[in-house]
């Protein structure tokens, strides 16, 4: 039985929103589940994936599904370019890498609010070229109505489109909220094994 390894949205825990829900989603479709709680706060993104890698290492990645949202989806998919999982499921990976913060219709009020440390840290990262150091089978999955309030996220599809081992599932109807029921179905209807 394969294990998803699932980090949540930005300061959140279990209890922030309805992840019991998407947890018994994911185990109804045959996985069996770890949520992993993160120390987001006074930390950055090399923090997170510190301490998500230090639980990460005790998985055989043959048998481990790396899964977050948000925040959470950046951190499994900077855990994947160390230690490629057997699959990467992100859900709503957050706009914060280098291409994302450089383009001019980014807004850079996103920036005010999470610290200079963070900012540095995500400026740093370039998602075309991490991309490239990930073997495994990716799924992208975007709510149709956030794309509307992040359009610079869409680049991503472009370079899931060209590769074979990367999908996009855009979840009709559906706002950054890994939690809500369209969410939760599209998830259901992807993962079945």
């Amino acid at each position: 039985m394969k294990t998803v390894l699932f980090i949540p949205g930005f300061q959140e825990d279990i209890k922030s929103r309805d992840y019991a829900s998407i947890i018994k989603a994911i185990e109804k479709a045959g996985y069996r589940v770890e949520f992993v709680d993160i120390n987001w706060k006074r930390t950055t993104i090399q923090h997170w994936v510190d301490e998500f890698s230090a639980i990460y290492k005790n998985y055989n990645p043959k048998t481990a599904i790396l899964a977050g949202f948000s925040y959470g989806a950046m951190t499994a998919f900077m855990a994947a370019t160390e230690r490629s999982p057997s699959e990467l499921w992100l859900f709503s990976l957050s706009p914060y890498f280098a291409e994302d913060i450089a383009d001019p219709t980014f807004k850079k009020s996103w920036l005010n609010g999470i610290g200079h440390r963070r900012v540095d840290t995500f400026k740093a990262l370039s998602f075309k070229k991490l991309v490239k150091r990930i073997t495994s089978k990716i799924k992208f999955f975007y709510g149709e109505v956030e794309l509307t309030t992040f359009p610079d996220i869409t680049y991503r599809h472009k370079i899931a489109k060209a590769n074979s081992h990367m999908q996009t599932v855009l979840v009709p109807n559906a706002k950054h909220d890994v939690a809500s029921k369209v969410y939760i179905d599209a998830i259901e209807d992807s993962i079945k094994m």
